[in-house]
């Protein structure tokens, strides 16, 4: 995006205290930083959040993990088993617009920093939890790792081959359940500003990993039969999977029956499309094994990218099969300017990926990830207090700065 354009901030002067760990509170509280919310992090003393020893990769000692999850944030340490670092913790919760937590049900309510008593002192607060299962229910208190909720959703098993599941590379349930918490956030934020009252929202990843199959979950709702393993292709499309050329496999997409027929052409087998085996979408599903038998013997006759060019040309949607090393180097990428670099204290030149969301007048602002405590001794100054030499917060000279 042109330098020229002014910085895009429209959760400017929002503060947030971001009292998650892991992936999908850093996730979500990342989200809000990139909008423009001041967003202060809260580690633990010594190893901080536990992405920080995940890995590798490392650059210069930082965790890659890390360094995706938490730019533009302030590392502040707290010890939650100091009184003196509960009661800063809480002095800075009353003095935000909103407190992120995913924290085991019950934790929150032990520390005194649940919503009721937060709320108690700072009517408008927007305060979200996020946990594995809810904060109800038998399974409430079952750690909810990523994993755990992919095996449990079903979706390790709707996504795998016969007898095999498939893990899904990245954290899926966590960045999805990140994603509904800050659009749950942004909401209560956009009520409080025309009620004026605050909101105490939730998120859980086993129902956000559930919300984001949709066709899985209504087809089971209906039927009562979970989907069998769909592999690289789709249950409800045929063709729309992957297809072996000569060489590669090509991904290839033919979702309307417009479509199909422009496919049956640059194949050379337009006669298809009158073949009562194949004539719709549901005929094609029931005679998949041999459509894709009689597309692939086709399609091995020539390589991955002349089979690109001709399905481009008689627009038929497709793509390569590619690494994410070779995705960085496609045209499309640079020409959107997707990596964006700014300087790490530590790992000196750091690429990021760009946010997705774009506001065409405005460029976000992104700043480095913060090292571990980086921001602690600021904060707390800000607030009215200081490090005491046993290294808990204490009362300052600006006690009153609140």
């Amino acid at each position: 995006m042109p330098s020229k354009l002014n910085t895009c901030a429209p959760l400017e002067g929002v503060r947030v205290l971001d009292l998650t760990r892991a992936v999908t509170g850093p996730f979500c509280t990342m989200l809000l930083g990139d909008l423009g919310a001041r967003i202060i992090k809260i580690e633990e003393p010594r190893t901080g959040d536990e992405t920080r020893q995940w890995g590798p990769p490392f650059v210069e000692g930082e965790s890659a993990y890390f360094l995706a999850l938490n730019r533009n944030k302030e590392s502040v340490v707290l010890d939650f088993k100091q009184e003196g670092d509960l009661a800063a913790l809480r002095r800075l919760a009353l003095g935000s617009d909103v407190v992120a937590q995913n924290f085991r049900p019950g934790v929150a309510e032990r520390l005194g920093l649940d919503y009721e008593s937060l709320q108690a002192a700072n009517e408008d607060l927007i305060y979200a939890s996020i946990s594995g299962f809810g904060l109800t229910g038998p399974d409430c208190q079952r750690p909810g790792y990523d994993l755990i909720v992919q095996a449990m959703s079903g979706m390790m098993l709707a996504s795998g081959w016969e007898g095999v599941p498939a893990k899904a590379c990245f954290p899926v349930a966590d960045i999805l359940a990140g994603q509904f918490a800050s659009q749950a956030i942004l909401a209560a934020l956009y009520e409080r500003e025309r009620t004026g009252k605050g909101a105490h929202v939730e998120v859980s990843l086993l129902e956000a990993l559930l919300f984001a199959m949709p066709s899985q979950t209504m087809g089971c709702l209906l039927t009562g039969t979970s989907p069998a393993p769909q592999g690289t292709n789709t249950a409800m499309i045929a063709p729309y999977q992957l297809l072996q050329c000569q060489d590669a496999a090509l991904a290839v997409a033919v979702p309307n029956e417009r479509i199909w027929r422009r496919f049956c052409e640059a194949l050379g087998r337009l006669e298809w499309t009158a073949e009562e085996r194949y004539r719709t979408n549901q005929r094609r599903i029931q005679n998949r094994d041999s459509l894709i038998e009689q597309i692939e013997a086709v399609m091995r006759r020539r390589g991955s990218a002349e089979w690109q060019a001709i399905l481009d040309r008689h627009q038929v949607p497709c793509g390569p099969l590619l690494s994410i090393a070779e995705i960085f180097g496609l045209p499309q990428m640079q020409a959107r300017d997707n990596v964006v670099t700014v300087e790490h204290p530590t790992a000196g030149d750091l690429p990021l990926l760009r946010n997705p969301i774009r506001f065409l007048d405005r460029n976000m602002e992104y700043r480095p990830p913060p090292v571990l405590g980086q921001h602690t001794e600021a904060v707390l100054e800000e607030i009215g207090l200081a490090r005491a030499p046993d290294g808990v917060a204490g009362v300052g000279p600006n006690e009153e700065a609140l």
